[in-house]
């Protein structure tokens, strides 16, 4: 691409280049549905995106290079973006941003995993989870995405700030991928944050007693199964809870008809709130955009 913040190529971080995960890791994770491995991502390369995170607030990033999104409700009480900016997006191409999205260690995690050496990295992004932020209740992320097989896809989340139960905190529901259920999730959560779903019976999928909740140094990495049920704290605190995140898949994954699923009425709400903003794009061909290939050989995705 012609802009200077967008590269063609996977970039190279300082860092060695493999993390051989253990039998018990490896077991840990098909069991449970997620990981967590401690220190992964420098305490330089996360100075690097909450600086970048600034600069995009402060709009001193080149207009459309990476998509900002605003949590409406903090929009209409803060003045400071940093405030109630909570989400910037399309990072797969930016020249920081892919720093962690290619981090070779990070990826040979990936590949153990998804039991493939051919990656695609899916929807990159930074979240940011100022003061007074909601929950996000129970949701598979599986439910966004029109590619399978699930067990070949798997997301990542790093902890930019420290992470515990005052400021937002992770959880997830132990084994909760091992049905292969897709559950139905219903219309998005309120109006302040769009196309933000929980699964229509979040009580029984998710109750208290099953969830763990994950309180993270900066540079830990939680790996998790697309369709594990997870959710994130309210952020009661003052201070702010960043993290990074992206979806890899096998690029051995295909796409699939998603309207003959559970998953069409979403892809007719963004396709929709698309041709509002001018665009004409089917749901599958927005995800397209949202990929880059970043080890190996791209093949269906």
């Amino acid at each position: 691409m012609a802009n200077k913040s967008f590269k063609a190529f996977p970039n190279c971080v300082s860092s060695p280049a493999t993390y051989p995960l253990t039998a018990e890791q490896l077991q840990f994770y098909r069991e449970n549905g997620y990981l967590v491995i401690r220190g992964l991502i420098s305490q330089p390369a996360l100075n690097s995106y909450r600086q970048r995170f600034k600069d995009v607030c402060n709009g001193r990033v080149e207009k459309g290079v990476v998509t900002v999104v605003k949590d409406r409700a903090l929009s209409k009480t803060k003045t400071n973006p940093e405030d109630y900016i909570n989400k910037i997006q399309e990072l797969l191409y930016d020249e920081v941003y892919s720093t962690y999205s290619e981090d070779p260690r990070l990826l040979h995690i990936v590949s153990q995993l998804v039991g493939s050496d051919h990656i695609t990295a899916v929807n990159c992004m930074l979240i940011n989870k100022p003061p007074g932020t909601s929950e996000h209740p129970p949701h598979q992320d599986l439910f966004y995405f029109p590619f399978r097989p699930a067990h070949k896809i798997v997301g990542t989340w790093t902890a930019v700030d420290p992470v515990d139960m005052n400021n937002g905190c992770l959880y997830m529901v132990p084994g909760s991928h091992k049905p292969n259920v897709l559950y139905d999730h219903g219309d998005q959560i309120n109006d302040s944050k769009l196309f933000f779903t929980t699964i229509v019976n979040a009580g029984e999928v998710a109750p208290e007693h099953r969830r763990v909740y994950l309180e993270m140094a900066p540079g830990d990495t939680v790996f998790f199964a697309p369709d594990l049920v997870h959710g994130s704290r309210p952020n009661i605190s003052q201070g702010y809870r960043k993290a990074m995140t992206c979806h890899y898949a096998s690029s051995e994954c295909w796409y699939i008809d998603v309207y003959r699923t559970n998953q069409a009425r979403l892809a007719e709400q963004m396709e929709t709130e698309l041709r509002r903003r001018g665009g004409d794009l089917s749901y599958v061909d927005l995800w397209r955009i949202k990929t880059k290939q970043v080890r190996g050989v791209r093949s269906n995705l």
